[in-house]
């Protein structure tokens, strides 16, 4: 594994601040040869996260020794900023970077053009480690032909995948009616690092290219899951689904997602909704109550979790105390949902009170697929085609995990109550995680079932949500080496 993770390291030496576009100058090059080499990379454990990450390597000319370094560049945070579930602690804004509160005042312009921009980089530079897959991996030696193909599928998938992620943040939301003119972005879909002259997708291209990508290579993928950190076909399935779901093709969505729950069974580890009644007993701590679940698993034992990309941003939020759930979010809660204890009145260190209630643990989340997501999805998708049993029983499955069945059960007459209570419990499941910016751009056009809270307030000043901010700029520097690339409005 070390040699596996130092061939990686030298793989990505273009990773991170690249005059071109992706970001870095390699300074070594080790290339890798055979199947074991390709398949090792996508075990390197650095690929689980939403995180924009650096490479350098260097190798010694007379005995061809490769040294390395490596860091973090910074999470992904625009989405946990942004979303509207969450508001700024004033009595700790001051203590924010000036990109985050640019991302919390929905600014025009995040960026200086010195600026490390992750919410870019992080995409992109793990793109490269899936495109060397794709580009090296049937020419390489040993492995058999089906593994292979097992293993191009699986990069092709991801990287399609990163593409779907980094379009959240840096395309138009999916409208069926302008995607052909409305702006996507770059498909980077080589591990060259001397490419330069990126334009721009239109978003019909970008999604036609990422549900091709896909559905091409769904069939091919294992059809047992035996790792959350390598995709199969439950996973991809799943990422299919949620791409249609985007896209408000809830149809289609519905589809992948009966095709993701069918294989479920299929799995070689635990993959099911833990059950909150019994589980929070052995996660909480009442005398550490302001450390939420504290004993709550990582995303790789978290037997919730499918397939991980996961986001570190809510704690380093707790650490610093500085988002609070919006009061109507919290407002949703009963008082017998055992999610409760996962936000604190207090601060993670202080028993001093805060102005209102932080997400304090567990403090990392998994962006990519998970069951609480993936039957909130296909719930959502039953209701709207008025499938209304269907629908319940999936809301009662999560809720009957999340608090006692008394609690958990409701009725629903009308296609309306039951959409706007799945909705209402994607806040819950997924407050201050940074899911519900996805959900504010999948909405926000919808004219029945808008529920976008598009106001906040700061030091005395208040801002506003424009749609055009459902979108972000692009970064200064990335632009700056790429003059041929348009900007968002």
């Amino acid at each position: 594994m070390k040699k596996l993770t130092i061939l990686l390291i030298a793989c990505l030496g273009l990773t991170s601040g690249c005059k071109k576009f992706l970001d870095v100058e390699p300074k070594g090059k080790a290339i890798p040869t055979d199947y074991a080499h390709f398949n090792g990379l996508l075990n390197n454990p650095y690929l689980g996260g939403l995180q924009h990450l650096k490479f350098t390597a260097t190798s010694n000319a007379e005995t061809g020794e490769i040294s390395y370094s490596f860091s973090i560049l910074g999470d992904v945070e625009a989405p946990f900023y942004m979303a509207d579930d969450v508001q700024a602690n004033p009595a700790t804004f001051n203590n924010f970077s000036r990109v985050q509160q640019n991302f919390y005042k929905w600014a025009d312009d995040v960026y200086l053009p010195e600026d490390n921009a992750p919410e870019w980089g992080a995409f992109y530079s793990q793109n490269y480690v899936y495109n060397l897959v794709i580009q090296g991996t049937m020419e390489s030696r040993g492995g058999t032909d089906r593994e292979k193909n097992m293993l191009v599928a699986e990069a092709r998938a991801v990287r399609a995948y990163l593409h779907f992620y980094a379009a959240q943040l840096f395309a138009a939301p999916y409208q069926e009616a302008t995607a052909a003119t409305d702006l996507g972005i770059p498909l980077v879909l080589e591990a060259n690092t001397e490419a330069k002259g990126f334009t721009r997708s239109s978003n019909q291209e970008l999604y036609s290219f990422i549900v091709n990508e896909l559905e091409e290579s769904i069939p091919l993928l294992n059809e047992q899951t035996i790792n959350r950190s390598r995709l199969s076909q439950l996973g991809g399935y799943y990422m299919l689904g949620q791409v249609y779901f985007q896209m408000q093709k809830y149809d289609l969505a519905l589809k992948a997602f009966q095709q993701a729950n069918g294989l479920v069974a299929k799995s070689q580890i635990a993959i099911h909704l833990y059950d909150y009644n019994v589980m929070v007993n052995q996660w909480y701590f009442p005398f550490m109550a302001n450390m939420g679940l504290v004993n709550f698993p990582d995303v790789y034992t978290n037997e919730e979790n499918i397939f991980v990309k996961q986001t570190a941003v809510p704690i380093t939020s707790a650490f610093a105390t500085k988002m609070l759930l919006r009061p109507e979010v919290y407002a949703l809660f009963k008082s017998n949902d055992e999610r409760k204890k996962i936000y604190s009145n207090k601060g993670l260190f202080s028993s001093a009170s805060l102005p209102g209630f932080q997400r304090a643990g567990p403090g990392t989340f998994n962006l990519a697929a998970s069951m609480s997501n993936l039957l909130l999805m296909k719930a959502e998708c039953e209701a709207r085609a008025g499938n209304l049993a269907a629908a319940q029983a999936d809301l009662l499955m999560l809720r009957k995990n999340r608090m006692p069945l008394s609690d958990a059960q409701q009725s629903f007459s009308t296609k309306e109550e039951l959409v706007k209570a799945i909705l209402d419990e994607r806040l819950r499941e997924f407050a201050a995680t940074g899911i519900r910016w996805l959900d504010m751009r999948r909405l926000a056009n919808d004219s029945q079932f808008n529920n976008l809270h598009t106001t906040r307030s700061i030091d005395g000043s208040t801002y506003t949500l424009k749609k055009e901010r459902l979108t972000l700029r692009i970064p200064a520097g990335i632009l700056a080496h790429n003059p041929s690339m348009q900007n968002n409005p």
